[in-house]
């Protein structure tokens, strides 16, 4: 009866240490990820190229963004051939966005999922320009760890513009 008794036991103590790592390891990660975000964050507002750059896989990386419902229809009022998406690279992006006055990206309601050589990032949006709101939307990253760093693979996101429709407030 000890002897079962005492198996129990250290079977359920490898558990624990086994689930209490199993923890460490996804906190770990969430850091290393949290950390994507602020790089990107940082460099968007510093007009930083090199340290974006190094944010993301060294293959093809997929970016579209699509319009949503009411800044589309606005779009092909103006011009009926307005297309509902948009597609780009990120350093043809990252160019062409940080011309003029600063910008900057903010992120909320954020939510990762990995298990530690895949995640997706997913958040809510405000792109600002020269201290002014001017799209919102969702957004949504992949991401893989090569050589122990997190790269992102793949960028989608909606668009609205904050003059057509005005983001709604949060609680």
């Amino acid at each position: 009866m000890k002897s079962i008794f005492l198996t129990v036991i250290i079977f359920l103590s490898g558990f624990n240490f086994i689930h209490s790592q199993n923890k460490t390891d996804a906190q770990q990660h969430t850091v290393e990820l949290r950390k994507v975000l602020d790089t990107f964050m940082y460099s968007l507002k510093a007009k930083d190229s090199t340290s974006l750059y190094k944010l993301f896989y060294d293959g093809p990386v997929t970016w579209v963004g699509v319009y949503k419902d009411k800044t589309q229809q606005k779009r092909i009022e103006k011009d009926p051939k307005s297309l509902d998406r948009k597609t780009a690279d990120y350093k043809s992006w990252f160019r062409s966005t940080t011309k003029g006055s600063t910008k900057e990206e903010k992120f909320s309601n954020v939510n990762i999922d990995t298990d530690g050589s895949i995640a997706s990032i997913t958040f809510d949006f405000s792109f600002w320009a020269g201290g002014k709101k001017g799209l919102w939307g969702k957004e949504s990253w992949g991401l893989v760890k090569i050589k122990n760093e997190w790269k992102i693979t793949s960028v989608i996101f909606s668009m609205e513009q904050e003059s057509i429709s005005p983001e709604p407030q949060r609680e």
